[in-house]
């Protein structure tokens, strides 16, 4: 059976405890099935939106038991949804610049990455996972932004199957399962940032 987006909207809302303007984001992505377009109204099929309507929460601590160097998590904004068409490839070349966050969120993801090799990340909306990849390089800062590189993710990415990555508002992009490293000289001089640099005072809004 086909629904309107309206209804679509509600049904996602009432089972997922979700705003409206988060359902409707949601819904763009695709993870219900792309939607029929009839006249001026968007039609979704009603099975496929209850099951994204009950996709449950992953607990942090069974991903980073996965992924126990960490995991990249970015949130696309509104208006970065991803095109319910888009390919694996596509979605991964759209987020390959991250904006700066400053010193510390930047050392810390070089530093993890600089252990482990790879990280799982995450790029939700709205919670809901749109893409799955490993982040492989954390560039350095380019007017502002970082260019990142991903790769496809490795088996830790089954456990994010039909379920929502939920995080605390804050900005574009954090690290979970890390906490702040900084004043080590000989780390800093590895990876090319100046010794005396101080602590981010937005650490606490992100972590």
């Amino acid at each position: 059976m086909v629904i309107s987006a309206r209804q679509a909207s509600r049904i996602v809302q009432d089972v997922a405890g979700i705003g409206p303007q988060q359902s409707r984001r949601a819904l763009s992505t695709g993870l219900a099935g792309r939607a029929d377009r009839v006249g001026g109204t968007l039609l979704y099929d009603e099975e496929a939106v209850r099951a994204l309507a009950q996709w449950h929460s992953l607990d942090h601590d069974a991903l980073l038991a996965a992924c126990p160097g960490g995991v990249f998590v970015i949130r696309l904004g509104r208006g970065l949804e991803p095109a319910a068409s888009a390919s694996w490839s596509e979605r991964a070349s759209s987020i390959a610049r991250q904006p700066y966050l400053g010193f510390a969120a930047w050392v810390q993801v070089r530093a993890r990455l600089a252990g482990a090799g790879r990280l799982g990340c995450v790029v939700t909306v709205c919670g809901y996972p749109v893409l799955l990849a490993d982040l492989v390089s954390f560039g350095a800062r380019d007017v502002g932004e970082v260019p990142i590189g991903l790769e496809p993710p490795g088996p830790w990415a089954g456990l994010l199957h039909q379920r929502r990555l939920v995080t605390s508002p804050g900005p574009a992009w954090l690290l979970l399962g890390g906490q702040p490293s900084l004043g080590r000289a000989g780390r800093s001089r590895v990876l090319g940032e100046p010794v005396n640099a101080g602590r981010s005072t937005t650490w606490s809004r992100w972590t």
